[in-house]
């Protein structure tokens, strides 16, 4: 089995239903949508090819990506060509007369917030600019580093500066709206700066009576100064590494995906990593050394999921790159198999216990390493106790059974589970030969295989937090 999970955006490349069904059959297990990207109707329509998937047996989850505040160039009929060294102007209003080059951005406080930034970047450094001058009409002249050349719409980063537009646009709470309707699983909210933001956003999902779980992305220096308080408020965080790596000093992103994959286990929150991670795959059918690494490093980390993004909305190989992905992954468990057996009796010191199910978690955990099990069953109506079991990082495959097919689907995001939905009785040995029945038609089950179970039985008609140890006869 591979316990990180993948989660892959969809688009022109693979957003039909043959598509979606052989990203599933190639081991994604969560769909993102880009909503800075394309409309409506689209969208609506691949939602619905997801849909159509699932019923067919899989159970890929809908992930709705916010387009955030975002600051971008404005549209323009022929790229703009930039020569190294040469001056330009960056205004808000179009139609500026200058002798240089006029790039119209999006943003009437760009002037303002310049101020503050290192420098200027487009398409996360495809092009640096230093600001040289700002004048008193709100222009910006500023000197291009690198040669390149700025289309319609490019993004702009603005290096240590801190964005006065609001987190959330009139865009974003439509597009809320819409994946509501819909029932998407998740929400990953875009430039993030703090636990508030979260929260906001909380109120209107409960207020809208959305279960959907809400992924908080990392890609500003304020969201990272704030880390602790967003986890706290959020369902999960993306580690978004190319927005993140325009506006921090870019060596330091390696030491900041660390220390969130990190508090995120520690706090027993799903964590993706994300962006450029077989960037080269969007082009060719083969990864580049470094990139292998890269997803490797992840996989050592025990993030939950990896992300693709350009690879598989319009690249060449979005196949050949999700095959890649799963196989770098698995062979990068396994390798981390003997030292993890050997960590992982030490990492029950450092869990916080102060909860049963924590302790039943570790406890089952434990076991499951100790006697070398073939799997861990987990029989919860809303996954908790599954996902206990996956922050303790057992070296077995967690199969949690769930009531709803919604609860099954966020799971897909999480290390080591794999997730089952089945009718809940009101009596617990009922529920358990259920599982157990839809547990020995999975692939590889087989006789002498020895489970670890993790389930209420009832006594004196009260429910009684049980493990158990069968073997399969």
């Amino acid at each position: 089995m591979r316990f990180t999970k993948i989660v892959a955006t969809l688009g022109p490349a693979t957003c039909s239903t043959e598509n979606i069904e052989r990203l599933a059959k190639a081991g994604v297990n969560v769909c993102r949508l880009n909503f800075s990207h394309g409309d409506y109707a689209v969208h609506g329509q691949t939602i619905e090819n997801i849909k159509s998937v699932n019923k067919k047996g899989f159970s890929l989850g809908i992930m709705l990506d916010t387009k955030g505040p975002e600051v971008r160039t404005g549209d323009v009929k022929q790229p703009i060509k930039i020569s190294a060294g040469e001056k330009v102007v960056f205004a808000f209003k179009p139609g500026l007369k200058q002798k240089m080059k006029v790039i119209t951005v999006d943003y009437p406080k760009f002037s303002d917030d310049v101020r503050h930034a290192r420098c200027i970047l487009i398409d996360n450094g495809a092009i640096e600019f230093s600001v040289l001058k700002i004048e008193k009409n709100g222009s910006v002249i500023a000197k291009a580093l690198e040669e390149g050349t700025i289309g319609s719409r490019r993004h702009v980063n603005l290096p240590g500066a801190h964005i006065s537009l609001p987190s959330f646009t009139e865009k974003d709470w439509s597009d809320i709206r819409f994946g509501i309707e819909r029932g998407v699983d998740f929400f990953a909210t875009s430039f993030v700066r703090t636990g508030k933001d979260i929260k906001m956003l909380k109120v209107f999902l409960h207020k809208h009576k959305s279960e959907g779980e809400i992924i908080a992305k990392i890609e500003t220096p304020q969201a990272v100064d704030n880390i602790d308080d967003i986890i706290d408020a959020s369902d999960g965080i993306m580690v978004a590494r190319g927005d993140l790596g325009a506006e921090v000093p870019f060596e330091q992103v390696p030491a900041i995906q660390e220390m969130i994959v990190a508090k995120c286990r520690e706090k027993s929150k799903p964590v993706i990593v994300a962006t450029h991670m077989l960037e080269s795959m969007i082009l060719s059918p083969m990864p580049t050394r470094a990139e292998v690494t890269d997803i490797a490093f992840a996989a050592k980390l025990q993030t939950d999921s990896t992300m693709l993004s350009g690879e598989t909305t319009t690249g060449l190989y979005p196949f050949k790159a999700v095959a890649a992905m799963d196989r770098i992954l698995r062979v990068s468990e396994r390798v981390e198999l003997r030292y993890r057996e050997k960590q992982f009796l030490s990492f029950q010191q450092s869990l916080e216990s102060d909860l049963p199910r924590r302790e039943q978690a570790l406890a089952a955990s434990v076991l499951a390493t100790k006697l070398r099990a073939d799997a861990i069953i987990s029989i919860s109506k809303h996954g908790n106790t599954a996902r206990a079991i996956s922050h303790c990082r057992p070296l077995v495959p967690i199969h949690a059974f769930v009531e709803e097919d919604s609860m099954m689907r966020k799971l897909m995001l999480v290390w080591g589970i794999v997730p089952h939905s089945i009718d809940f009785s009101d009596e617990p040995e009922v529920t358990l030969n259920r599982a157990l029945a839809l547990f020995l038609k999975q692939p590889g089950v087989k006789r002498g295989d020895r489970i670890v179970i993790v389930s209420d039985i009832r006594t004196n008609d009260v429910p009684v937090m049980t493990i158990q140890i069968r073997t399969i006869s």
